[in-house]
């Protein structure tokens, strides 16, 4: 990547962290495999920065990254602690947990996925319209997975959160050390 672009990468970057590694602990349930999904992230974004700069979204592009290694490092079975994605779109499925899972505002969703505002209010919408069009059957094992962490347990588990790997804690382009 040119030095000319270094700033604003690791400024993107330390931005993001922390509910890119919240999101992909949520999809993934283990801390290893969230901090691997965020390492490979910000590796491919890097590599490509230029062009992601160049692009109408950075902030969609690293998105659809993340969405995409989370996905792979997933695995959707019974128990798991939140499988919302195995039965909703994932742009519906990502507003949904970081709006209601984390608690984010609409605005900071809208921010980290690289949305407008209005949109991530419509992806909610047709996410509660979708969810309500569930089988009951489905829809008791969705609650039960939830209730387990619901009304600030995300928060609770999350504070158990190991400390970052060297590799994620430091600038990515060396400019300030």
């Amino acid at each position: 990547m040119p030095n000319a672009f270094c700033l604003e990468y690791d400024a993107f970057c330390e931005l993001r962290l922390d509910w890119y590694l919240r999101y992909a602990y949520v999809r993934t349930g283990e801390w290893t495999r969230a901090t691997n999904c965020v390492e490979a992230v910000f590796d491919t974004l890097s590599a490509g920065w230029a062009d992601a700069l160049r692009s109408d979204c950075p902030a969609a592009q690293a998105w659809k990254l993340l969405r995409d290694y989370a996905r792979e490092r997933t695995v959707c079975t019974e128990g798991h602690s939140w499988n919302i994605h195995c039965v909703l779109h994932d742009a519906q499925a990502d507003t949904v947990l970081l709006h209601h899972r984390l608690g984010l505002s609409v605005a900071h969703t809208a921010d980290l996925m690289g949305l407008h505002d209005h949109s991530v209010r419509a992806l909610l919408r047709s996410a509660q319209r979708a969810l309500e069009e569930i089988p009951r059957c489905v829809a008791s094992r969705l609650r039960t997975a939830r209730s387990a962490t619901a009304h600030g347990g995300a928060q609770h588990e999350l504070r158990g959160a190991p400390r970052l790997p060297k590799s994620l804690k430091e600038p990515r382009c060396g400019l300030f050390g």
